[in-house]
């Protein structure tokens, strides 16, 4: 803005300079000669700029203050070399960019959008006049927030008025439509479809939970990239959304398009739950989001919560050509360094969370990503709120969907890539280039598709891209990719065989500016794509690196629910046991039924304990020294025999019976019915409690302190324990074993 307090060539207004001290004899912050730039002028002036608590000036020649020059009208008169050629009052400004390690210029902006750039002749201060003019901007920002805080009344008076505003203006659904066309009209933001004020949002730019690596985030945080997101956002559509419980459907296209240009952080936690369908946290919102996560803890590890998850854990990425069977999570989380160990368990957790309790996710390798960029501002009940909001929307009918979900999904997805990007104006050079080196398009694109580009992009790229697909879903993952692959053009056609190709494409790109992340940004959405419809791609396994594995066996990641009293097994245990568990069997939860130091030392107790479930399945732990455990698992539960069960009298079938081991610790083995004979289990008084025939793989006594196992037939399974402590009594694999002390022994009736 010019400054108007004087006029031309008759000088300056005395009493106008010392009002907002402005005048020479003011002290200055900061001052020196600089290069400016505005949005008025391309052309590059040299000033000398003057920083003063209220204003910066710049004068033509460096002002010098005559005290000797008399007082005129009371007020101190200026020389002509004092007189500014164009100010800009601090309490107008909007934003300062330039903060940014390196950075070698500072740009400054109005309400209005109009801006200033200045460079200054010594490099080395540049970060001075970012500091200063900065820490005046937070000092005008504050006041300004506390001076236009709404009452209740005030703020329902504002939501009536912006309503009666939306309702006013017509053409709604054509505009909504040219809004997502790459031709359609970008003029219009959702700041401006609300109306109110254009002064943008004046609140905090910083916003992130409890679970980050504060210093590691600060590192990939560039702080002139969330001034210019905040330009994007006014106070009055902040204030609006703060009494939206959902973006009305006539503002989506205007809301899409502002999340498109990003976010700050300090705004997340009030737009992101907005874009992905509902608001939360609000004085508006009615969901609660720990009542919502207590219940889905609930259906998938009931009454108690593990302590701990290791890896393996659900990350929904198996059974693709080239990936490994149920790979460690840091292999398929870039960023996961960003989180602190706890931030990590709850991650873990999560993923388990949503593969107990969600049918529909298959094959998704972005999800454990996105839910990382989530849990980087969100708590865990608000990151799983998110998700499932997200899963709810695939429901509904759509040529595209919201979230791919399946390898079916995913090489569509590849089809409408490729498909879309031959076309003019997209990638169609660098696609014939690669087809022409002999790279398979179909295996390169998948690979480069399937975890929605995380591996490849920074983390604050990332954060832009899901919070554009929050709100417009899977096909924002395309645009970006198109746009990165384009990014890519010079270094694609340089490559001479196709292992050069994969090597550019598996490049991760290195931390960026704003500058770069808004680019491309742009790129993604100035692409000329028009056909996103998945309803005519074919969905036959034209892609064999998305086609299943063949002879593959998935890691099937499933684990019990858990009640008080819930025994000492671990739950590493519990997770390598549960699979063999017969699917019919599973839908049912372990409950402790008998442990002799709750309920006795008495086979006969046992027996009576057990005889009222004896309709349930069972499976049983005995625990010997040094952390060893051994047990097995039966379609029926124990009960008085006088010899073997007869095995055409149990409800279930047999072949579904195995033992199991843990030595030390260590990992879990699992030996099942072999079916070699007919001797399952028997129990009595007399002789304790038999598991396996042609010896037994587990014989536990009758005052139930003491076991022995051998190499049984049934399961074709070694000695499960040691019996003198010594590990070569297991590896040795023969003989019968002899009778070692078991210090805790549990039976689980599954009902």
């Amino acid at each position: 803005m010019d400054c108007q307090c004087w006029g031309g060539a008759e000088g300056p207004n005395p009493k106008a300079v010392a009002k907002h001290g402005i005048g020479p004899d003011v002290p200055a912050l900061l001052e020196g000669w600089v290069s400016v730039e505005t949005s008025r002028s391309s052309k590059t002036r040299r000033v000398y700029a003057r920083l003063t608590a209220d204003a910066l000036i710049f004068y033509q020649d460096k002002p010098v203050y005559d005290p000797a020059s008399l007082p005129q009208n009371g007020v101190q008169a200026v020389s002509p070399s004092a007189v500014p050629i164009e100010m800009v009052l601090l309490t107008h400004m909007a934003s300062v960019l330039g903060r940014a390690e390196g950075s070698e210029h500072v740009r400054v902006a109005d309400s209005r959008g109009t801006w200033w750039q200045l460079r200054p002749e010594a490099p080395s201060s540049v970060a001075d006049w970012a500091q200063a003019l900065a820490k005046r901007f937070d000092k005008f920002k504050t006041a300004r927030r506390r001076s236009s805080m709404y009452t209740p009344g005030q703020t329902q008076e504002l939501k009536i008025q912006l309503e009666a505003a939306q309702k006013a203006k017509k053409g709604r659904l054509l505009k909504r439509l040219l809004s997502f066309l790459p031709c359609g009209d970008r003029g219009h933001d959702f700041s401006k479809a609300v109306g109110g004020s254009d002064l943008p949002y004046r609140g905090n730019r910083e916003g992130v939970g409890d679970l980050v690596e504060l210093d590691e985030l600060q590192k990939v945080t560039d702080v002139d990239l969330m001034e210019a997101q905040s330009m994007h956002w006014s106070d009055s559509a902040v204030k609006f959304l703060q009494q939206c419980k959902g973006v009305p459907e006539e503002l989506l296209s205007d809301f899409a398009s502002s999340v498109r240009k990003g976010v700050p952080d300090g705004l997340k936690r009030l737009i992101w739950p907005l874009a992905a369908g509902q608001a939360i946290g609000t004085d508006v919102s009615e969901v609660d989001t720990a009542e919502f996560y207590q219940k889905l803890l609930f259906r998938s590890f009931g009454a108690v919560h593990p302590v701990e998850f290791q890896d393996p854990v659900p990350t929904f990425c198996q059974g693709v050509q080239g990936i490994e069977d149920a790979p460690p999570l840091k292999a398929v989380v870039k960023h996961l360094w960003l989180l602190k160990p706890q931030g990590q368990h709850i991650l873990r957790r999560l993923l388990w969370v949503s593969q107990l309790t969600s049918h529909q996710i298959e094959f998704c390798p972005f999800l454990p990503n996105l839910m990382l960029v989530l849990l980087t501002f969100f708590s865990e009940a608000e990151t799983m709120f998110i998700i499932s909001e997200l899963l709810l929307g695939t429901e509904a009918p759509s040529d595209y969907p919201k979230i791919i979900l399946n390898l079916s999904q995913m090489q569509k997805q590849v089809k409408v890539f490729i498909r879309e990007g031959k076309k003019r104006g997209n990638i169609p050079e660098i696609l014939a280039h690669m087809e022409g080196l002999g790279v398979n398009l179909e295996e390169a694109v998948t690979r480069f598709l399937q975890d929605g580009l995380a591996s490849k992009l920074p983390f604050r790229t990332l954060t832009r891209l899901v919070g554009a697909f929050l709100v417009e879903g899977s096909e924002v993952i395309l645009r970006f990719g198109m746009a990165l692959l384009k990014r890519k053009q010079e270094s694609i056609l340089a490559c001479k065989t196709a292992a050069e190709v994969t090597q550019v494409l598996d490049h991760s790109e290195d931390q960026v500016n704003h500058e770069e992340v808004e680019a491309l940004s742009k790129v993604a959405y100035s692409l000329p794509i028009k056909n996103l419809s998945m309803a005519r791609v074919s969905s036959s396994w034209k892609i064999s690196y998305a086609a299943p594995k063949q002879s593959y066996e998935k890691h099937l990641f499933c684990r019990p629910r858990l009640y008080e009293p819930r025994g000492n097994v671990p739950n590493a245990v519990w997770e390598a046991i549960w699979p063999w568990v017969p699917a019919n069997c599973r839908v049912y939860d372990p409950h402790l039924v008998y442990v002799p130091v709750m309920d006795g030392t008495s086979l006969r107790t046992c027996l009576e304990k057990c005889k009222k479930n004896k309709d349930a399945a069972m499976v049983f732990f005995a625990y010997g020294k040094n952390l060893d455990i051994m047990g097995g698992f039966s379609p029926t539960i124990w009960a008085r025999t006088s010899g073997y069960l007869d095995l055409m009298s149990f409800a279930r079938a047999a072949e579904d019976a195995f033992v199991f081991r843990r030595l030390q610790g260590g990992s879990v083995d699992v030996y099942p019915w072999t079916g070699a004979n007919q001797m399952l289990m028997q129990a009595s008084e007399m002789n304790g409690l038999v598991f396996g025939g042609d010896d037994a793989a587990i014989h536990i006594n009758k005052d139930l302190q003491r076991a022995s196992s051998s190499s049984c037939k049934s399961f074709n399974s070694p000695p499960l324990l040691p019996t003198g402590g010594h590990q070569a009594d297991v590896d040795a694999g023969q003989g019968i074993g002899d009778w070692f002390e078991i210090v805790r022994f549990e039976v689980f009736a599954l009902k």
